[in-house]
Formats: C-alpha cells, sequence, structure tokens
C-alpha cells in the first residue's frame, strides 16, 4: 500500500515546485523606467577668444608698515585690535610719559641756561674785537678769548639740539600709526616694556594691492607695462580681478632665470589678501576657441564639469576652461559645431541620465 502512495506524493511536490518557480517574487524589487529628464541645449560656438599666457605670483598689501615703539618705557594703553582700519596718525598705544618728560624738562633747563650766556659771550667777543683792533690786547689773549666765547656759542646750540630731542622723545611715548590701513597684528599688551626697536602692530593697506608676477625668461618680452590681467586666487574660483602692470623689473633674477613683475588690483571689498597664491592670466592675443555659455558650466571645487547631450542621453564630461568674453567661457577640451551642450543642468542630472 505505501509503496503506490511513494510515486504520487513525488508528483505532488514536483507539482508544488513548479508552481513555486513560476509566481513573481513578491520580496523582489519591481524595476521602473525613470523618465526622461527635461534639459535645454545649445550648440557649441568657435569664436575669437582672448588668448592668455598663464603665470603665478603673489598678492601683497600696496603699503606695509611694522610699527616700532621708538622709544623704551611701558607700555600703559593699547587703542587697536587685528583687522581694525587706522588712519595715519592715529594713536596705536601709549608708553609711560613720567621718565621721558622728566628727562624732557631737565634738557629744556639746560638749554635755557645754555642759552643765558650767549649774549654774555656774544659781548665778550665784540670786546675783544675792539680791543685788539685798538692793540689793547695781545694776539695770544684775543684768540684765547675768542675762542672761549665761540664755544659758548656751541654749548647753548648743543644743548637746545638736546632739549629737542628729549622734546621728540616724550612725543614719541604717543605711538601712531604712519599709514591709512588695517591692523594685522598686534605685538604688545599692557604691562610690557619696550624698547625703540620693539614691533608695537603691522598696519597693511589693502586697496589697491599689488601682485607680484613670476616671469619666465622665455616669455619676459610679452610683458611691457601698462597690460591688463586676470588674477584668479583659490578662495574665489569663480571670480576674476582686474589688474594692470605698474613696475618691470630691469634684470632678471640670477639663480631663477625669472623677471619680477608687479602689477595693481582694485580691492574694494578685500577678498584679495596678502600671501594668497595667484594664477595670473596675461592677455597676449586672440586666438579661435570652442565656447560654451557660462550655464553650461559646474564647478566642483576647482574640478569644471559640463554635459553633453547625446542620442537621448546626457553625458558628463571634466573639462578646462579658457578665458571669458560676453557671458561665454572658452573650453580647452576638443569639442566641435556639432556637440550640443546642457545649459543650467537641472539638480539630480548625472552621467548617462536619460533626457528629451
Amino acid at each position: 500500500m505505501r509503496a503506490h502512495l511513494l510515486p504520487i506524493a513525488l508528483l505532488a511536490l514536483a507539482a508544488c515546485n513548479k508552481a513555486a518557480e513560476e509566481r513573481p517574487n513578491a520580496s523582489a524589487p519591481i524595476k521602473m523606467a525613470l523618465p526622461p529628464v527635461e534639459v535645454e541645449t545649445v550648440a557649441v560656438a568657435h569664436e575669437k577668444m582672448p588668448r592668455s599666457l598663464t603665470l603665478t605670483g603673489s598678492v601683497m598689501a600696496d603699503k606695509q608698515s611694522d610699527v616700532a615703539a621708538n622709544v623704551s618705557g611701558r607700555i600703559t594703553v593699547t587703542y587697536v585690535e587685528r583687522g581694525m582700519p587706522v588712519k595715519a596718525g592715529q594713536i596705536i598705544a601709549l608708553v609711560d610719559s613720567r621718565a621721558a618728560g622728566f628727562s624732557a624738562a631737565a634738557a629744556n633747563a639746560q638749554s635755557q641756561a645754555a642759552q643765558s650766556q650767549v649774549e654774555l659771550a656774544r659781548q665778550d667777543c665784540a670786546r675783544a674785537d675792539t680791543l685788539f683792533n685798538q692793540g689793547a690786547m695781545a694776539k695770544s689773549e684775543y684768540d684765547r678769548q675768542k675762542t672761549q666765547c665761540t664755544a659758548q656759542l656751541h654749548q647753548a646750540t648743543a644743548a637746545r639740539a638736546n632739549a629737542d630731542l628729549a622734546g621728540k622723545l616724550a612725543g614719541d611715548t604717543v605711538i601712531r600709526s604712519p599709514i591709512d590701513g588695517t591692523v594685522g597684528e598686534r605685538f604688545v599688551n599692557v604691562g610690557e616694556y619696550v624698547q625703540p626697536s620693539t614691533k608695537v602692530a603691522s598696519v597693511y593697506a589693502v586697496n589697491p594691492v599689488r601682485i607680484s608676477i613670476s616671469v619666465p625668461e622665455a616669455v619676459v618680452a610679452q610683458v611691457k607695462e601698462g597690460q591688463t590681467l586676470d588674477v584668479r586666487v583659490s578662495a574665489w574660483p569663480d571670480r576674476s580681478f582686474p589688474a594692470t602692470v605698474k613696475f618691470v623689473s630691469p634684470a632678471l633674477r640670477a639663480n631663477t632665470r625669472d623677471l619680477i613683475v608687479e602689477a595693481s588690483a582694485p580691492n574694494d571689498d578685500g577678498a584679495l589678501k596678502p600671501g594668497m597664491f595667484a594664477t595670473v592670466l596675461l592677455k597676449t592675443g586672440e586666438e579661435d576657441q570652442a565656447t560654451v555659455p557660462k550655464t553650461a558650466i559646474s564647478a566642483d571645487g576647482t574640478i569644471k564639469r559640463l554635459f553633453l547631450a547625446k542620442n537621448g542621453q546626457a553625458f558628463e564630461m571634466v573639462v578646462r576652461l579658457g578665458a571669458e568674453k560676453d557671458g561665454r567661457v572658452a573650453v580647452l577640451e576638443p569639442l566641435t559645431k556639432d556637440d550640443q551642450v546642457i545649459i543650467k543642468p537641472p539638480p539630480g542630472l548625472h552621467d548617462g541620465s536619460s533626457i528629451q
């Protein structure tokens, strides 16, 4: 009996397995095709764009001053902090002026005492001249009196100079900014003792700024005073700062065989900071280049990308950019007039996306 039931059970089990295989798997994800992304495209254009020579440089302050104490004493007050704008003549700090005041008073008193002897010395000299001309004074005595009264005149002059110096030192206890600018650093605090050579603060004039540029020997002939430059820094990858060549060194540096050129760049908003590394584009002419609208370029840090539209798909392309003009930018990668670029790429567009 049981031997007859075994083939029937095996057949039933096989039928169940086949039915299970034919049923759809409820846990498997259902793949759905995403609708095409609507995009706007334009053709790549070839036009005359500025040809530029790429150079390297650094940003410097137009003027910089490390303000020294110029007097000995203890700091009593400080008036500035880092980043504070200052005007020429504005007080930066004060040094205890009591010792300098006492010295100035003593020097002034000595000057007045010496000055009081000047008139007497002049009268002695005049009297000696009269007696000598009348033959009433020997030549040796005349020379002695003339030397003495002349020495008194010189002593009075020296005392006056000492008094003026002491007065200047007393005035130097008020430390002032020598230029209009911005405080970069304050080096002293209240209570510190300073010497004449002690740095009190650094002041930078940063509008405009100077761009120091290194020009290789091979392209020295292409650089001239008055040329316009485009300056770019990594802190502002989407900005170009105009500059003008102001100073050209008369000689190359012997060790590096390069020429140092300085340009001046407006810096109204303070975006350019002294010490920044700069990439400088020197315009040397024009050439035919492939261009696209600036709105076709997307940036990820220093990496620039655009999307080409081909056969209903978006193809991402990392590109190098050249000069900009009239809202268009030159692309240094090989592009043809038949290539279509996507402008204003919508969020979420990626390489391989279906487009329409």
